[in-house]
């Protein structure tokens, strides 16, 4: 029985997988976060392991849940990108600071780490046609004045840590850079929000579906994204685990190259799907909005980011979910719990 310790384990990606753990063999599965609001979505009325812990402030009681695990997943995470903008020094304070005493816990007790990094220590493509590959291609960021990039600067340096003590013998550990997870409870669907809390793209054109509100394409909505089933996400992570030995101290890329499109096409594929299986009559536009008005000033994007994704191929690894699959799933999903989404932040819709 390998004991697992997911750190960040009630957000987007350690609900869903929490709950896939514990479908497969083999694993004792305990969940820390701030909350448990996304596990008792997903879980329902079924039981799972939940402790309160902020790794931020935590101490001895990190080493204590670190201790006592065989693999330590840390999901951790400031991942919205309006919160790059408002706040980069609390950005900085958790996707570095707090996420490197769990590095160094880790080293300590002498457990497995899976880091979860971030598809966009990449950066831009610099022109180049090619998918990023994990161990060749180059991290290629904006100016320091564009505060878009501290989140990806954070996450690169932590990943050129955790690597070096690969180097050095200390540390046991895979690095997994997803790129963009999409699926139930990736976010809340809420008729207002702000710069800070606006929610990630999936979610945020749900809540212009849902509330009547004209979905807005960032710079006109030219930028591209290979979008990954969260189903087919959580099965891979679930094969690295079980696979850890095999690919000790690599980087791995998780994401779907198939399911590449661009933010416009994604806005007129979800409408049409939102009218085809939640609800017909609905009327909602599209308009074109500028990024500073949108994020605030500091703002820069990638135009194309594409995984090549042949060590996880290798392993056995194929994802399943198309993009007309993916997105069916996910708006029948927001639309059907959109109230009880609404409660995660106990939201009335106005």
């Amino acid at each position: 029985m390998v004991a697992i310790a997911l750190l960040g384990g009630s957000g987007f990606i350690g609900s869903n997988f929490a709950q896939f753990l514990t479908s497969c063999d083999g694993y004792r599965v305990s969940s820390f976060d701030l909350n448990d609001k996304k596990l008792r979505l997903r879980f329902e009325n079924k039981a799972y392991a939940f402790q309160r812990l902020d790794i931020r402030d935590s101490g001895s009681e990190l080493d204590r849940v670190v201790a006592e695990a065989d693999v330590v997943v840390n999901l951790a995470a400031h991942v919205r990108p309006g919160s790059f903008l408002l706040k980069p020094l609390e950005i900085v304070d958790l996707n570095f600071y707090s996420s490197i005493s769990v590095v160094e816990a880790c080293i300590r007790h002498k457990k497995f780490l899976v880091h979860f990094s971030t598809s966009e220590v990449y950066g831009k493509t610099g022109g180049s046609p090619e998918p990023f590959r994990e161990d060749l291609s180059d991290c290629i960021l904006g100016p320091v004045a564009n505060h878009r990039w501290i989140y990806s600067s954070a996450k690169q340096l932590l990943d050129r840590i955790i690597h070096a003590h690969g180097l050095a013998n200390t540390l046991d550990y895979l690095i997994v850079r997803p790129f963009n997870f999409v699926g139930p409870l990736m976010d809340e669907v809420v008729p207002r929000w702000t710069r800070e809390d606006n929610p990630r793209v999936l979610a945020n054109f749900m809540s212009s579906l849902i509330y009547n509100r004209p979905i807005q394409l960032v710079n006109g909505g030219h930028s591209r994204r290979c979008f990954t089933y969260i189903l087919d996400a959580v099965a891979a992570l679930e094969l690295l685990i079980r696979r850890r030995h095999d690919i000790n101290r690599q980087i791995v890329n998780i994401g779907n190259p198939a399911n590449e499109t661009s933010m416009a096409d994604l806005a007129s594929r979800l409408i049409r799907i939102y009218r085809t299986h939640c609800d017909p009559t609905a009327d909602v536009a599209i308009e074109e909005v500028a990024s500073e008005d949108f994020y605030g000033p500091g703002y820069e994007d990638c135009d194309r980011r594409v995984p090549d994704i042949s060590k996880l191929t290798r392993l056995g690894w194929i994802p399943r979910y198309d993009l007309e699959e993916t997105f069916t799933s996910s708006a029948i999903y927001f639309y059907e719990n959109r109230r009880r989404l609404e409660n995660l932040l106990h939201r009335e819709p106005k």
